[in-house]
């Protein structure tokens, strides 16, 4: 699946919950309380492939999936530039220095299992919008790098 893809497919699925929720009056802070791994795991386990095994993409103990990827992550899956003959698909805008990158088949993908930013409740207050997508707007680079 590529980037585009996910990204697509997660919005929509991001986009059904929070409807639901608002057909019940759910409240902002209502609506970012329901998204803590807990409680998705029980009531919505088709919104993350690791929600089958109970297993969480980081490891904190209050971790929250609304913004499940992250405001600062870049991708194109044309590639967002080519470097010694590796093609890079994904970074991190802000240059989190715990960040990694793995790479497979000449492909360069960031690895931010060892970043919380976007997995906070304060951080999910701060950029907070019922529409993942207008959150998540600059992650798509529709221009790759020279």
């Amino acid at each position: 699946m590529s980037y585009l893809e996910w990204f697509e497919t997660h919005a929509n699925k991001h986009h059904t919950i929070v409807q639901k929720l608002n057909t019940q009056k759910y409240t902002k802070e209502k609506i970012i309380d329901y998204f803590l791994f807990e409680n998705m795991v029980e009531n919505e386990p088709d919104f993350c492939p690791l929600y089958a095994n109970k297993q969480k993409c980081h490891n904190i103990k209050a971790l929250n999936c609304y913004l499940c990827a992250c405001p600062h992550f870049r991708f194109n899956d044309a590639g967002l530039r080519v470097e010694e003959g590796v093609t890079c698909k994904s970074e991190c805008s802000i240059g989190f220095k715990k960040s990694g990158v793995f790479v497979y088949e000449n492909v360069a993908h960031l690895d931010c299992s060892a970043c919380i930013v976007p997995h906070t409740k304060a951080f999910i207050r701060k950029h907070f919008d019922v529409e993942w997508k207008k959150i998540m707007h600059a992650c798509l680079v529709t221009s790759p790098k020279a």
